[in-house]
């Protein structure tokens, strides 16, 4: 028989709500769960476990900014989480943040996730809140 390739074609994407510079040994999120071990450069990405990215990925999931990976600080929150940006030299407002998708050459899939949350991926998928908008290309 044939074999068939098949390719992720899910992306989920957020943007940079806001961004701070906070000093080594700032405390961050929720029961300041994690100590900056430098100074630090974090954007605040509006996206939390009540819209699916699950709150097992806080301290250890990575999301793509400008092409480059970047690891998630603390806890995720209900409608937040927070994000290193201290590698992305141009990182600004507004920019596209991929949580599943491709960006330069990094990807981020579900597996991926689902690894990091000790979960499997259709579980990643299916907690994406339906009020999100999805939008078909």
């Amino acid at each position: 028989g044939r074999r068939i390739e098949l390719e992720p074609v899910l992306s989920w994407k957020t943007r940079i709500a806001q961004i701070k510079d906070a000093p080594m040994g700032t405390p961050i999120g929720y029961d300041c769960t994690e100590i900056l071990r430098r100074h630090t450069k974090i954007a605040l990405l509006p996206v939390g476990y009540y819209d699916g990215y699950d709150r097992r990925l806080s301290s250890v999931g990575e999301v793509i900014i400008r092409g480059q990976l970047c690891r998630v600080l603390g806890r995720v929150c209900m409608n937040m989480c927070m994000v290193d940006v201290t590698e992305v030299p141009r990182a600004a407002l507004e920019d596209e943040v991929i949580l599943i998708g491709r960006g330069g050459k990094n990807r981020m899939r579900a597996d991926d996730l689902a690894q990091r949350a000790n979960s499997v991926h259709y579980e990643i998928t299916t907690r994406i809140n339906p009020l999100i908008p999805r939008v078909i290309v």
